[in-house]
């Protein structure tokens, strides 16, 4: 009987210390870029057509938010509203009346290390008209930017006059700590749907949510290496028909790791965020807010060749100042799908050529 209590009052001391470790984290931010809609392709001439496809993601992505309690905030492209007519102005409505925040993506989703300070500017402030009213009218403030693909400018006088413009005009910079290059699986799903080869499609949905795991894993392990705990992580998803069909399940694995959901605003009060580390960089871009925290490095070993079904994605790196990270979608020669519906993508085999992500 009393080694009975002994092995109990053991396993009481040992079993909470384990399950905190392994189930319970911390905090998350969910974001979602490129409002109101990114189709993974070129936007069509029929508006009425993309209008609705639009919609109908946006309704997805509201409704988990709104039922799983995430307060989001979404970034929004200025001139993809407009293309869209009447329904751009009214998705990002939505996501206001529905008590989610607007932040500011540009008005173009340029290459911004391409452009010069003035041409950066521009974009920024161009943008604003689409969104601050929209936040006026909830009585809040555009808060937050977001540089696309995060580049923050490729000579430090031009990243510090950017920031020095952002301070002024009252932008917090959103960082991001977990990636996980959503655009290119939602390339490859979009062919599949277009084509209705529903079968390799759904083999591509478990893929992304499997490799969504195992990265939101990887990055909390690392962060926790960097600074000593894991700080609130923000998680970058991109306004796309695949998230759409997902995101039940992709706000699942935060929930089954018994992350809690907060703003992004309360993710980037963590002193993690304010502290500068210019060594730390990430090399696919994710992290880097403009001289305020660049994030975590991450191992090239932990982009390993998508598993199973045919379907891989391999990362193609370009060195450079920029850490500007290209992928590419590919088949494996056992693949069910067939590269008649990747006219524009080769064969794993047939060696690298990297795609710049639209």
């Amino acid at each position: 009987m009393r080694v009975f209590r002994v092995s109990a009052l053991a396993l009481c001391c040992v079993l909470p210390s384990f399950s905190q470790q392994i189930h319970s984290r911390g905090t998350v931010a969910i974001t979602v870029d490129d409002l109101p809609y990114a189709p993974g392709r070129p936007l069509s001439n029929d508006t009425a057509a993309e209008a609705l496809t639009a919609a109908a993601i946006n309704r997805k992505l509201l409704a988990a938010f709104r039922a799983h309690r995430v307060p989001v905030t979404g970034f929004v492209i200025g001139d993809r509203a407009q293309q869209l007519g009447p329904a751009g102005p009214r998705i990002l409505t939505q996501w206001v009346h529905d008590g989610f925040d607007l932040g500011n993506h540009t008005w173009s989703h340029p290459e911004m290390n391409q452009l010069s300070v003035e041409e950066i500017e521009q974009e920024i402030v161009h943008a604003e008209p689409v969104i601050a009213p929209l936040m006026r009218a909830a009585r809040k403030r555009l808060t937050f930017f977001r540089f696309p693909m995060n580049e923050t400018g490729d000579t430090k006088e031009k990243h510090d006059a950017i920031a020095d413009f952002l301070a002024q005009r009252g932008y917090k910079l959103a960082v991001c700590t977990i990636d996980t290059s959503d655009y290119v699986f939602n390339q490859a799903y979009v062919k599949m749907l277009g084509a209705g080869d529903e079968a390799s499609a759904r083999k591509l949905r478990q893929e992304y949510i499997a490799y969504s795991s195992a990265e939101i894993d990887y990055y909390a392990r690392l962060n926790t290496q960097v600074f000593g705990y894991e700080p609130p992580e923000v998680m970058l998803l991109h306004d796309n028909p695949l998230n759409a069909d997902v995101i039940e399940d992709v706000l699942k694995l935060f929930e089954e790791r018994r992350y809690r959901f907060v703003t992004l605003n309360a993710a980037q009060s963590n002193p993690a965020t304010e502290r500068p580390t210019p060594t730390l960089q990430n090399s696919d871009g994710c992290g880097d807010t403009g001289g305020q925290w660049r994030g975590m490095s991450r191992s090239t070993d932990a982009w390993s060749l998508i598993r199973r079904n045919g379907l891989r994605i391999t990362e193609e790196r370009r060195r450079s100042d920029t850490r500007k990270a290209y992928y590419e979608p590919r088949l494996s020669r056992s693949g069910n799908v067939t590269p008649k519906l990747f006219p524009n993508f080769r064969r794993a085999s047939d060696g690298p050529q990297g795609q710049e992500p639209h």
